[in-house]
C-alpha cells in the first residue's frame, strides 16, 4: 500500500467555481520584477536630447543582461506629443526628450519559462511642476484602484471606480480602446478582455491595471499587475 504521506495534494480545499491559487506564481513575480527594473533602466537613461529609441535601447540592454530574449509586444516609449499615444502600432522614434518633458515607457518581457510581465512608468524631466502634480495625482488614483481590487469582481466595476476618480481629478482617459487594463497569462494577453465599461468578466488570475490619462495637456501613465487570487488580491 502506498504511503499516504507521499501523495501530492492541493494546499487548499476544493470549492466550486474558479480554482485560483492564493498567491501569484513565482514565475509571474519574477517576470514583473524584471519589467519594473527594465522600465527604471530606460527612464534612468532619459535626459534632454536623448531619443525614444535610445531609451528603448537602454531598457533592452537591461533585459538582455538579465537573460531575457523576447518581449510579447513592443516596448513603447513616448516623449513630448508621443507620450499621448501608447499602442503596439506606435514604436519608439527619433524624437528627443525636451528640456521640460514627460517620458513614458511600457515594457513587456517574456522570461525563459514563459511568464509575461507588463509595467509602465513615467518620469518628469526638468522644471515642470504641472507634470509633477499630474503624475503624483495619477499615481494616487492608481493606488486607490489597486486597493479596490477584489477577487472575482467584474472588470467593468473596477473600470467604474477608476473612471470616476479620474474624472473627479480632471483627467481625460487617453487609451485608444477606452480601458484601464487587460487580462494577462503565460503565453497570452487579453483573453479576459479589457477593463472597460462593457466587460463584466469576473477577474481572476493576473490582470494589468494601467490608467493612461491627460490633464492640462500633460499625459501620464502607470501600470502594475494584480493577482486576483482565491481569497485576496495581491499587487505583483
Amino acid at each position: 500500500m502506498a504511503d499516504p504521506a507521499s501523495r501530492l495534494v492541493p494546499a487548499w480545499t476544493y470549492r466550486p467555481g474558479p480554482d485560483v491559487s492564493p498567491a501569484p506564481p513565482p514565475g509571474l513575480v519574477a517576470a514583473q520584477a524584471l519589467a519594473r527594473s527594465a522600465a527604471a533602466a530606460g527612464l534612468a537613461a532619459a535626459a534632454p536630447g536623448v531619443t525614444e529609441q535610445a531609451i528603448e535601447a537602454a531598457a533592452g540592454a537591461h533585459l538582455r543582461a538579465a537573460g531575457i530574449q523576447h518581449v510579447w509586444t513592443i516596448t513603447n516609449v513616448g516623449v513630448g506629443a508621443n507620450a499621448h499615444i501608447c499602442f503596439p502600432t506606435h514604436p519608439p522614434t527619433d524624437l528627443a526628450v525636451a528640456e521640460r518633458d514627460v517620458v513614458m515607457i511600457d515594457i513587456h518581457p517574456v522570461t525563459a519559462d514563459g511568464f509575461w510581465g507588463d509595467c509602465t512608468r513615467c518620469r518628469v524631466i526638468g522644471d515642470h511642476p504641472d507634470a509633477v502634480a499630474a503624475l503624483a495625482d495619477l499615481e494616487a488614483i492608481h493606488r486607490e484602484v489597486l486597493a479596490a481590487c477584489r477577487p472575482g469582481m467584474p472588470a467593468c466595476d473596477l473600470f467604474g471606480i477608476a473612471s470616476a476618480r479620474l474624472a473627479a481629478e480632471g483627467f481625460e482617459l487617453l487609451d485608444l480602446l477606452a480601458n484601464i487594463g487587460h487580462g494577462l497569462s503565460p503565453g497570452a494577453a487579453y483573453l479576459g478582455g479589457f477593463i472597460d465599461a462593457g466587460n463584466a468578466t469576473p477577474m481572476w488570475g493576473a490582470w494589468a491595471i494601467e490608467p493612461f490619462a491627460a490633464r492640462g495637456g500633460i499625459a501620464v501613465k502607470v501600470e502594475d499587475l494584480v493577482w486576483f487570487g482565491r481569497d485576496a488580491c495581491v499587487v505583483v
